[in-house]
């Protein structure tokens, strides 16, 4: 090997000059073993690369370790912070990355009988210490950008949530009012006028809430299980219970067909949310019709299924009814509620489906592994 007297930073930066693609190649080989350690199958961003190692050999050259031109500033390090982030690697794994850049220059040195030291060792990890710091940068502003969607979004899914039980208060209120006869309607008519103001604030405030925050971008779910074992058909007897004002309104037959010695391994509080919003829709097109709650299981799966006689879907919203926002013309809502039951059960690692035929209803049905890892 050389001695360290002929490793001038000139000599590095004529050989990494030649060897440019090599250090590249040497790069790629190191993180493709990396990302197999850590278990991501990514493809490797190799693209911002030959910029930045030709600047620093730029830099070698002109014995200088200034900043990165603009081009690198905004462009190379902050795309590939921001791709590692949605390609699901760690802070500490994108700077492991330029570590094994760092690396790359060393291994090629010693390939070609020279050492990284003193001036050149220092021009080297300033430039990539730069490339660190600009890509951890955009990485976290992404992270942050994110969470925030995902709170928004959150917020609209609970907001959205509330409407169901809450119109099914409104109409118990109706209800229980037209019960009394005339003299204890009149005795009770403030009662009834704050329960009704009451109720309408809370409507205006799901409204306002859903207004400002249902365009949030779908990025990821925000829906964690927490799971225990439970009997599936008295959760959805109770919900059928507490939401017949919402379906005897309209005159419609809600059947639970669910075997009473079915059991599920799910969270109970998010499950009762995907069976309200599938009821919930199934309502608005079953008026004087039939709503039919099933399930069936075995070892592999949980499979249960709510179905209606009504109108059907449309075949041109058929494939995307569990897309955010994706809302019939023809009736109210802002498409959330389909969305809310395909993340609820995928949180579970289930899936979600629908079949219908215009004019004969519609059937959605979701699975959930019998056995999950909580």
């Amino acid at each position: 090997m050389a001695s360290l007297e002929h490793c001038t930073v000139g000599h590095l930066a004529q050989v990494f000059g030649h060897c440019q693609e090599e250090i590249i190649v040497e790069w790629r080989v190191q993180a493709r073993k990396l990302l197999r350690n850590l278990r991501l199958d990514h493809d490797t961003l190799t693209d911002h690369l030959p910029n930045l190692v030709a600047e620093i050999t730029r830099n070698l050259a002109l014995s200088h370790d200034g900043t990165l031109p603009s081009a690198l500033s905004t462009d190379s390090p902050p795309v590939h912070g921001v791709q590692r982030f949605y390609d699901g690697l760690e802070l500490d794994e994108v700077v492991a990355e330029y570590g094994l850049l760092r690396a790359a220059f060393i291994t090629i040195a010693e390939r070609h009988g020279l050492y990284v030291v003193g001036e050149a060792a220092q021009i080297i990890n300033h430039r990539i210490d730069e490339a660190v710091r600009l890509a951890v940068t955009a990485f976290a502003s992404e992270q942050a950008l994110t969470r925030k969607e995902q709170d928004d979004e959150h917020l609209a899914f609970i907001a959205h949530d509330l409407r169901t039980p809450l119109n099914a208060a409104c109409l118990a209120v109706e209800e229980l009012s037209e019960t009394l006869d005339a003299g204890a309607r009149t005795a009770t008519d403030d009662l009834f006028g704050i329960l009704r103001r009451n109720l309408q604030r809370i409507a205006d405030l799901v409204k306002k809430v859903m207004d400002t925050h249902a365009d949030a971008s779908p990025l990821g779910s925000s829906f964690h299980p927490k799971l225990r074992t439970f009997d599936l058909w008295p959760l959805v007897q109770r919900l059928l219970v507490d939401l017949r004002p919402v379906s005897s309104k309209d005159g419609i037959t809600v059947v639970n067909e669910i075997p009473r010695s079915l059991t599920i391994c799910a969270d109970a509080g998010l499950l009762s949310l995907v069976f309200q919003n599938l009821l919930g829709n199934a309502f608005k097109y079953a008026a004087k019709g039939r709503v039919t709650v099933g399930a069936r299981g075995d070892e592999a799966v949980v499979t249960c299924v709510v179905r209606d006689d009504g109108a059907g879907i449309p075949p041109d919203m058929l494939p995307k009814v569990f897309d955010k926002l994706a809302s019939d013309p023809a009736t109210e809502g802002r498409g959330l509620g389909l969305t809310i039951v395909k993340q609820i059960v995928e949180a579970h690692g289930g899936t979600v489906s629908v079949e219908s035929t215009q004019g004969e209803g519609a059937t959605f049905s979701f699975a959930i592994p019998t056995r999950q890892k909580s």
